[in-house]
C-alpha cells in the first residue's frame, strides 16, 4: 500500500481538504491514510504525530484568514478598514467553517510555534486600528473586544441562536461593528484628553 512520491505537503493538503469536506470532528489519521491509499503507519514517515499535522493545518488556516483580512483592509483607513476587516473575518468564518474551527482550537495545542503564529491573527486587527491614536494597553484591550465581537457573531449564528427574531442578523452584525468603531473613537479621545 506504499505510494511513491508522497510528500509531507501532499499529506497536509489532503488533511486540509478532508477537514473542509468532512468536518474537523470527523478527521482521523486512519481515514486520511485510506484516502491517500497508504497504511496509517506510513504517515509517520512524513509527520511525527497528530499534533504536528494539526499544527501544520493550523498554520495554513491562520495564513488564509490573515491573507483575507489584509487584502480587505488594503488602502483603507480607520472605520472603513475596521468594517472591511469585520466583513472579511465574517465571510471567512462562514465560508470556511471547518478551517475556522481549527484556528479556534489551536490554543489547546501544546506547541510554542502555533502560539507564536497566533500573533498573525492579531496583526490584521492591529493594522485596521493603526490609524487610531491609542495607547498600547488600549490597543490590546480593544483588539480582544473586537475579536470577541467577530467570533461571537459567527459562533452564535453557527449555533442557531439568532433565529428566534425576525430581524436581519447582518444588520445586527453591522451595528456591532459600528458600535466598536465608536468605542475606538471614544478611546482615542480618552487617550489624548
Amino acid at each position: 500500500m506504499a505510494r511513491q512520491g508522497l510528500t509531507r505537503g501532499d499529506i497536509i493538503a489532503a488533511a486540509i481538504k478532508m477537514i473542509e469536506s468532512e468536518g474537523l470532528h470527523n478527521f482521523s489519521l486512519r481515514e486520511l491514510a485510506s484516502r491517500l491509499h497508504i497504511k496509517a503507519a506510513s504517515l509517520y514517515n512524513h509527520i511525527r504525530n497528530m499534533d504536528e499535522l494539526y499544527t501544520e493545518v493550523g498554520f495554513y488556516a491562520i495564513s488564509e484568514l490573515k491573507k483575507a483580512q489584509l487584502g480587505a483592509i488594503a488602502g483603507k483607513r480607520r472605520g472603513e478598514a475596521v468594517e472591511a476587516l469585520a466583513d472579511a473575518y465574517h465571510r471567512f468564518g462562514k465560508e470556511r467553517p471547518e478551517i475556522y474551527k481549527v484556528i479556534l482550537s489551536l490554543p489547546m495545542v501544546k506547541n510554542d510555534a502555533i502560539h507564536r503564529a497566533g500573533f498573525d491573527i492579531v496583526e490584521p486587527i492591529m493594522a485596521a486600528m493603526a490609524d487610531y491614536h491609542l495607547t498600547g494597553a488600549q490597543m490590546m484591550h480593544l483588539q480582544r473586544i473586537f475579536r470577541s465581537i467577530l467570533h461571537g457573531f459567527i459562533s452564535q449564528e453557527e449555533a442557531g441562536c439568532f433565529r428566534q427574531y425576525p430581524v436581519d442578523v447582518g444588520d445586527s452584525y453591522r451595528m456591532a461593528v459600528r458600535g466598536f468603531i465608536l468605542l475606538l473613537e471614544n478611546s482615542e479621545k480618552e487617550a489624548h484628553a
